[in-house]
């Protein structure tokens, strides 16, 4: 509790009428960012009672009654599924809390704080490119980057539920015209149902809550205490909530969240996000990998790499088998090399085609190498780069490349 107890900052406090940071408070200010990033993405066991203590005041600061029940969840999985079984009303408490606290804070702080130190803190704290976001695009960056894919999987998981009980129901229903039900029908279904985008959400409402509570967080440290401070606490310790005037359903952080240094979800060696139902996946520097290529890339074989839809997935393959290694597995032959890279063609057995060629070429942005299917006439490797460009040989110059 001492963080919020007003102890010393390790710099100088803000003081009215100050014009703005000094230096001790801007390198502070950029620390404290590095440091709430850091806490909302560990992995570590948090003190649940500590969390609902910080709710509960946070709802009595709104001038709310705290809940009588807390639930928590092991993972997004298992709060979007009860959410989705629950009938009732909940309310506006969030929004509430918002109007009757994030507002009135902010409104206060603009009044008591100088309009150019108020936005050199934002800056700070979390509009500098080189905190919340490594690549400099948006503020929300390393956020976007976590949030997404783990949103994307709870959609994937639902969808996949969803597809198995389809066709339980349907070994089991008598009447049922299968030629009616396609895929595309039942994934139009789950991705339009009412509401749902907003619980994936509210599942990691903390991680988008996290940069702007920062910001008040350290106000309330270096400058006055402000209200939010509970709200600023309890947040650090879940990955997302539903708050309802009597309940509130809290969702557990992960109990792994491995990143790479532009904070996108990626291991080596293992999983790189799970919760403690078990629920989780594998990544390579932010694309979704089955368990496969991470654990046992030494199994890997031909049918995985010419099967494999997804263009990362398939280059991925290749950089862990290495490109001599690739071309023997996938039983390939260099056909030509050019400036830009190598053309390969890989028979193709009884495949009606007979043959297909791939040109290996880097990426000049990344340096990241793919293998991107040609058509087979085309017999040249500068010929098959140009074609991916949708240009011809005399058209292209690598200065087109993206």
């Amino acid at each position: 509790m001492e963080e919020m107890l007003g102890s010393m900052p390790p710099c100088p406090r803000i003081v009215r009428g100050q014009q703005s940071l000094t230096p001790q408070q801007e390198e502070y200010a950029r620390h404290f960012a590095q440091e709430r990033i850091a806490r909302m993405l560990a992995p570590t066991v948090i003190d649940e009672q500590e969390a609902e203590a910080h709710l509960r005041e946070a709802y009595r600061v709104a001038g709310l009654c705290p809940p009588v029940t807390i639930r928590w969840f092991d993972s997004p999985i298992p709060f979007l599924l009860a959410c989705v079984k629950d009938n009732s009303e909940w309310g506006d408490v969030y929004q509430t809390m918002e109007i009757r606290v994030r507002t009135s804070t902010q409104d206060s702080l603009r009044k008591r704080v100088e309009k150019s130190l108020y936005e050199k803190v934002e800056a700070c704290v979390y509009g500098e490119a080189s905190m919340w976001n490594t690549q400099g695009a948006s503020r929300y960056g390393i956020w976007t980057n976590v949030t997404e894919i783990i949103m994307w999987e709870i959609y994937q998981s639902v969808l996949d539920s969803v597809e198995a009980t389809l066709w339980g129901n349907t070994r089991v229903s008598v009447g049922v015209n299968l030629r009616d039900i396609t895929w595309a029908n039942v994934e139009e279904s789950v991705w339009g149902c009412q509401g749902l985008g907003d619980i994936v959400l509210l599942s990691l409402q903390a991680y988008n809550d996290a940069y702007w509570l920062a910001f008040f967080r350290f106000l309330h440290e270096v400058f006055e205490e402000n209200k939010l401070i509970h709200w600023a606490l309890f947040n650090e310790l879940v990955s997302g909530y539903r708050l309802q005037s009597k309940e509130a359903w809290l969702v557990r952080k992960p109990i792994l969240l491995e990143c790479d240094e532009q904070g996108r979800l990626h291991s080596a060696s293992g999983r790189c996000l799970q919760y403690r139902d078990g629920w989780g996946w594998y990544a390579w520097h932010g694309v979704r990998m089955p368990e496969k290529i991470i654990l046992h890339p030494q199994q890997l074989t031909r049918e995985d790499w010419l099967q494999e839809h997804n263009v990362e997935v398939r280059r991925v393959i290749q950089e862990q088998l290495g490109n001599d290694r690739f071309v023997e597995l996938i039983g390939g032959k260099y056909i030509d090399t050019g400036t830009r890279g190598n053309l390969i063609e890989v028979d193709l057995g009884n495949d009606p085609e007979g043959v297909a060629h791939y040109v290996q070429v880097r990426d000049a942005s990344t340096q990241r190498q793919y293998s991107l299917r040609v058509p087979p006439s085309i017999r040249r490797a500068d010929e098959a780069i140009a074609w991916t460009f949708g240009l011809d040989s005399q058209d292209y110059q690598p200065r087109q490349e993206t």
